[in-house]
């Protein structure tokens, strides 16, 4: 890990305890029961309000009213909740920056690379890693948020570049010494999150990828890639090529390929779950 993340670090809001401890269980030691689990989110009356208002959403919506954690969790497992539950906490945690144009593109960006990481994980026949995709495309560029709030001065000139979709790793690392995916990295295994998401922020976007995670990681580039090209309409070659290049490593087919990029968000708006997400970090556009 980075010797110099730690100026970084200290600049972040704390994530709320019940965030750190859920994501801290590692994803092979899910024997957490339910009625730990509820207790740990308890501690956190306005996190608990907030899952139950999601899982009440149009996309979980049941025959009855979801009225308690153990029901919520029951209906929707420890993975969706974990999910829910780092979502509620991030937006809570960065709610100071919500009006900055950095914060609005930053989880607008974020939050439909999930979406897109999550449904190209089942399309490729892969639901066992569904929600670790969702929440490895939150926290992807995490590293961003860091060097903002560090220095909000000098990252808005690199923010700049970053609404072009021009790439930023290099004047990054000219500017502060180190680009946003080993910043990202280090930070997440500060927080002492499980391994794959620590890969995931430092490898995503790479043909070169050496994590253990690596089936998990291509899905989430292309997610990543696909969420540019909706946004601006087009990217670079390059990253066209590599958005090509990323999907021969899928059994996707052309025709995916098409859907993602002329359709899939024509579903996304019609997802309430995707507009209570949308909604929760107040992003308009």
């Amino acid at each position: 890990m980075l010797d110099n993340y730690e100026q970084y670090l200290k600049n972040l809001p704390v994530m709320p305890e019940a965030a750190t401890r859920i994501m801290a269980i590692a994803e092979d030691k899910l024997d957490i029961s339910f009625k730990e689990l509820e207790n740990i989110i308890k501690m956190d009356p306005a996190l608990t309000t907030k899952i139950l208002k999601i899982a009440n959403s149009a996309l979980y919506a049941r025959q009855r009213e979801i009225k308690s954690l153990q029901m919520a969790i029951t209906l929707l497992g420890f993975k969706n909740i974990k999910s829910l539950v780092l979502l509620v906490a991030a937006s809570n945690t960065f709610a100071r920056l919500q009006k900055t144009e950095f914060y609005q593109f930053f989880w607008g960006h974020s939050i439909l690379t999930a979406f897109y990481a999550k449904h190209i994980a089942i399309r490729c026949n892969k639901k066992e890693i569904a929600e670790e995709c969702f929440l490895g495309a939150l926290l992807h560029d995490i590293g961003q948020v860091a060097f903002f709030n560090a220095n909000r001065k000098r990252y808005l000139l690199i923010v700049d570049l970053l609404m072009a979709a021009i790439d930023i790793e290099e004047v990054e690392e000219k500017n502060f010494g180190l680009n946003h995916r080993a910043l990202g990295a280090s930070i997440l295994h500060k927080w002492n999150f499980p391994d794959l998401y620590v890969d995931v922020a430092r490898e995503h976007n790479s043909l070169n990828i050496t994590s253990a995670h690596k089936s998990l990681i291509i899905i989430i580039s292309i997610a990543d890639l696909l969420s540019e090209t909706y946004r601006f309409n087009e990217v670079s070659s390059a990253k066209d090529g590599l958005l090509k290049e990323l999907f021969q490593h899928t059994v996707l087919q052309e025709s995916d390929l098409d859907y993602y990029k002329n359709k899939f968000m024509d579903d996304c708006k019609n997802d309430a779950l995707f507009q209570e997400c949308r909604n929760l970090f107040g992003i308009k556009k």
